[in-house]
């Protein structure tokens, strides 16, 4: 898939997009958000960028990159911590 993606010049300085590395650091961004939204797995993070998994570790890590949990990961925690607390 080609996608073509027109911007003022302005945006792409504070978007951090250099004329060299525009394309590939727009992958990055919409791959991390991908993650953030937990559309990705780190597995696929790293494929979709060809970064080996802890290189793909180390780049969602640089720019604060978290997967928020679910609600049944949340709801999973809670129940192992109310069985702990209950031991």
């Amino acid at each position: 898939m080609t996608l073509v993606l027109e911007m003022p010049d302005s945006w792409k300085n504070l978007l951090g997009l250099d004329a060299a590395d525009a394309a590939g650091r727009a992958r990055q961004m919409l791959v991390m958000q991908g993650y953030r939204e937990g559309r990705h797995s780190r597995g696929q993070v790293a494929e979709m960028l060809g970064l080996g998994f802890h290189e793909a570790e180390a780049l969602l890590k640089k720019h604060g990159v978290e997967q928020q949990p679910t609600f049944e990961e949340l709801e999973a925690s809670g129940e192992c911590l109310r069985a702990a607390l209950v031991s």
